[in-house]
């Protein structure tokens, strides 16, 4: 059941570094109001405090398979993305007697399926409780501001996501990041070229 997960939506993800670094990526959620400017240093101050807050919610919701917080929380084209894996995984004979098994029917409920493959192998390399792995992933990320309205989300060395702010929030756009593993699964190809064009 977790190769699937992991082959549906990424070649690779079975390795633990690539769920810590999904976890990471799921995890940070930028909160401004829109009338303030980001160039102020105290403005911009509370702003990457907005993040941390948000990353723990965010970290936590992903470790607890919260999909309606991820989803609020996703850009439009990271959730097309994941409709689309959905959709391709639904057509693939490598993956529908899992999907039926699981009783999968719907992309939230393969996303849902997903997470948890991701949750459960994040918390088994790290043995913590999903409040302290949130806790400790609030803290250990970056945000670099390209303009008050977009942020690269840095982890390590880096850009794993982009933060666009989207009427009075910040979205997280993880589809750069995921897009490639994904295509590597894909073999449909009007799927793999929708997938492409994100």
């Amino acid at each position: 059941m977790t190769s699937m997960r992991l082959r549906c939506c990424s070649a690779n993800l079975g390795q633990q570094r690539v769920a810590i670094r999904i976890a990471l990526l799921l995890s940070l959620v930028l909160t401004v109001p829109p009338t303030l400017s980001l160039n102020d240093k105290p403005i911009r101050s509370e702003a990457e405090k907005a993040i941390r807050e948000t990353a723990h919610d965010m970290m936590k919701a992903f470790l607890t398979q919260d999909v309606a917080t991820f989803k609020r929380h996703s850009a439009k084209r990271t959730l097309e993305l994941v409709s689309l894996t959905y959709e391709a995984a639904r057509h693939d004979p490598r993956y529908q007697q899992e999907l039926q098994n699981a009783r999968i029917t719907n992309a939230d409920q393969f996303l849902g399926y997903f997470m948890l493959g991701l949750a459960t192998q994040y918390l088994q390399a790290a043995p913590v409780t999903p409040e302290a792995a949130a806790r400790r992933i609030a803290n250990d990320s970056t945000i670099s501001f390209i303009s008050d309205s977009e942020a690269n989300i840095i982890v390590g060395d880096s850009v794993f996501a982009r933060a666009r702010r989207v009427a009075r929030e910040w979205k997280i756009d993880l589809t750069d990041s995921l897009k490639k593993a994904v295509l590597k699964e894909v073999t449909n190809p009007e799927l793999r070229a929708r997938i492409k064009s994100l």
